[in-house]
C-alpha cells in the first residue's frame, strides 16, 4: 500500500471530518483547532490516493524524561513525544505484507515508519534528543511493543497530559542499549 503523508493543513480539514478511528478523544483531535496548533506539535496525515479521506494521522510534540531521587528531579534528557496516533477504523489490523520471516507488516507499521522516519530526521538535522516518549492506550501498545518501545521504568517519568491518564507511558532509548 503506497503510503503519503503530508503536514495536515486547513484545506485538509473537511477531511478530517469524517474520520473515525474509534476512539472519540483521538477523532475529536484531528477535527480540532488543535490539531493545527504549533503549541501543541505538528500534525501530519496520511491521505489516500484520490485524496478523498484521511487513513491516518500522528501529531509530534516535544519533552523530556526525568528521574527523582531522593536528592531532587533531574532531567535526564530530551525527547520527542507522539502526542498522538490514529488510524481509521477500516485499515486497523490490515495486513499489508508479510516479510520473508513470517513478520506481519500491518498499516499501523507504515505510518509509525513515517514517524520514525521525521523523528531521525529531526535528530540528524534540527533537534538533540535522546528519546521517543508516547503514552500508549491498549489498542496501540502492541504496536509500540513491535517497534522496540518500552514501559517506562519505575525511576523515569514524563509529562502526562490530563487525557493520558488511562495510557501506558512508553519510551524508546535512541543512545543507550
Amino acid at each position: 500500500m503506497k503510503i503519503n503523508v503530508e503536514v495536515f493543513t486547513r484545506d485538509m480539514k473537511r477531511l478530517a471530518l469524517r474520520f473515525e478511528s474509534g476512539n472519540p478523544f483521538l477523532d475529536n483531535f484531528i477535527k480540532s483547532d488543535e490539531a493545527f496548533d504549533a503549541g501543541i506539535g505538528k500534525t501530519f496525515v496520511w491521505i489516500d490516493e484520490k485524496r478523498t479521506k484521511i487513513i491516518g494521522y500522528y501529531n509530534i510534540g516535544v519533552g523530556y524524561i526525568d528521574t527523582i531521587t531522593d536528592d531532587g528531579k533531574y532531567k535526564i534528557g530530551g525527547s520527542i513525544h507522539l502526542n498522538f496516533f490514529a488510524l481509521t477504523m477500516q485499515y486497523r489490523g490490515v495486513i499489508v505484507d508479510v516479510k520473508d520471516d513470517g513478520t506481519k507488516i500491518k498499516v499501523s507499521d507504515q505510518l509509525f515508519a513515517d514517524f520514525m522516519s521525521k523523528v531521525y530526521l529531526l535528530r540528524e538535522q534540527y533537534l538533540g534528543f535522546s528519546f521517543v516518549t508516547l503514552a500508549a492506550t491498549d489498542e496501540g501498545y502492541s504496536l509500540y511493543r513491535r517497534n522496540l518501545f518500552e514501559d517506562l521504568d519505575a525511576d523515569l517519568h514524563f509529562s502526562l497530559k490530563e487525557d493520558e491518564d488511562n495510557c501506558r507511558p512508553m519510551y524508546l532509548a535512541l543512545d543507550y542499549e
